[in-house]
């Protein structure tokens, strides 16, 4: 589930007339393409699971990297899947009697975290503020937590070797979008707006948000979770008949 950035650019190319670019703008059109994505739609190929860790007592605040693996140190952590905090601590489990206890802490706002963060306790919510993780309340002890987090798209090499981690079938999505950048830089601007419209939409379904007119690449692409919800039996309500 993942291809370089150098098996992209032919097809780019072919986009534009087989109009070649050098390599470097190639790379810079992909970052930014690949970038804008990942922040938007859940890929399973930026999903990871962090480390357990111990929380610091009386400390509330923690850079973001202090949950991340070792491998993701100093990306953007664009959403968290699930915050997990053990209530008797973490231990590796051996026997059926044994049983690692806890609770997701809860997403609030600053504002509403605001005395949490100042109360010594169990941690039962988090935020994010000024690009830092603030637990409330305040652990009044070595509390141990991991989260399942979806990061941003890594580029370690900066070069065409780097990896898209993305599903095949965004491959197109990729080709239309650095093609799109491409042609706005080169003032081809008839060619930017027709990829444009093949990524996003033509105009009346723009306008519309969604409901009417020709939807774009983007749109027709269904995220692994969804589908696998559509697996789910759903829940049934009982209808109550008036006499």
């Amino acid at each position: 589930m993942s291809y370089s950035i150098a098996s992209i650019e032919p097809n780019v190319a072919s986009l534009l007339q087989n109009r070649v670019l050098p390599t470097s703008l190639i790379v810079q059109y992909a970052q930014a393409s690949a970038l804008e994505f990942s922040e938007n739609y859940k890929f399973p190929g930026l999903q990871t699971t962090g480390p357990v860790v111990n929380l610091i007592p009386l400390q509330a605040v923690y850079s973001p990297n202090y949950f991340l693996s070792t491998l993701d140190q100093g990306l953007e952590i664009n959403k968290v899947d699930s915050f997990f905090i053990y209530t008797n601590g973490y231990i590796q489990l051996s026997d059926p009697n044994q049983q690692n206890t806890g609770f997701n802490l809860k997403f609030k706002t600053i504002d509403n975290i605001e005395v949490l963060i100042n109360v010594p306790g169990m941690p039962t919510a988090w935020t994010r503020h000024e690009g830092n993780i603030w637990i409330g309340c305040v652990p009044d002890q070595t509390y141990q937590v991991y989260m399942r987090y979806i990061h941003e798209q890594p580029f370690p090499l900066d070069t065409d070797a780097d990896l898209i981690f993305f599903p095949n079938s965004w491959k197109d999505v990729m080709y239309y979008s650095i093609a799109m950048r491409a042609a706005r830089d080169l003032n081809l601007q008839s060619k930017a707006n027709e990829l444009y419209t093949a990524l996003y939409g033509d105009a009346k379904f723009q306008m519309s948000n969604g409901v009417e007119g020709k939807p774009g690449l983007i749109f027709q692409r269904t995220p692994q979770e969804e589908r696998d919800q559509t697996t789910t039996t759903k829940s049934l309500r009982l209808r109550i008949g008036v006499q």
